[in-house]
């Protein structure tokens, strides 16, 4: 009989305590598109140099220290999370490994090849309401413009305008070495950003395609991250 390729394992970072409504759903994108989630905290995370990719989940804030800032506007910061991530990330890119970032995730790729953040988006876009309710979070869909060509664009074919969630209070300042932004929203907040050479896959959303496995083009975003690793 043919051997059968092994799934290949994909490491999710997340709080130690919360985030366990996005750890399942992330894990659920990930089998269903044929990959393995391993859940990675700052209290287990050995040996997470064996995953084959990762992604970097969302959750609360990133400590503005990491980017030279005193904290104004940052909620929940987990200091220890911060260092797993930043160990994880520099990790897959000194390896050439598959690396997805999704909201906060995005923004400590960012951080990590040397960018930064708007502590409260709303002090720079006046107009940007950021979604407090939880209905808001769940039902309210915000307009995304693809900007560039690259692997955002290969997963909405040749779709300019998509629509996702928006839960982020936080927005991309100064951009990481290395990045380009592929989508904004009206604002001319970044929404995604990903590598701008052909080394090594890294991707990063603002918005939160786990919560909205039910969009085929949502559960894309995954699929990409599975083929990347194998």
């Amino acid at each position: 009989m043919p051997m059968t390729e092994p799934s290949p394992v994909i490491g999710v970072t997340g709080a130690e305590e919360q985030g366990h409504v996005m750890w399942f759903c992330n894990r659920l994108g990930i089998r269903w598109a044929g990959g393995r989630a391993r859940r990675l905290t700052a209290s287990r995370s050995e040996d997470f140099q064996n995953c084959d990719g990762f992604l970097i989940s969302g959750g609360g804030d990133i400590d503005p220290a990491l980017y030279g800032e005193e904290n104004t506007a940052s909620f929940n910061v987990e200091p220890a999370r911060d260092t797993l991530e930043q160990a994880v990330i520099s990790h897959a890119l000194s390896q050439g490994k598959p690396l997805a970032g999704i909201c906060r995730g995005a923004q400590m790729i960012n951080i990590v090849k040397g960018g930064s953040l708007h502590q409260n988006a709303r002090n720079i876009y006046k107009d940007f309401l950021p979604t407090t309710s939880l209905l808001g979070k769940i039902f309210l869909r915000r307009s995304v413009r693809i900007v560039e060509e690259g692997l955002l664009s290969a997963l909405y074919g040749d779709r300019r305008a998509i629509r996702v969630n928006s839960i982020h209070h936080q927005a991309i300042a100064r951009l990481g070495q290395g990045l380009i932004i592929s989508a904004q929203d009206r604002h001319g907040i970044a929404q995604a950003i990903e590598t701008s050479g052909d080394d090594c896959y890294l991707l990063g959303v603002q918005w939160h395609p786990e919560l909205m496995l039910h969009n085929q083009s949502q559960r894309r975003f995954f699929r990409q991250r599975v083929q990347a690793c194998r």
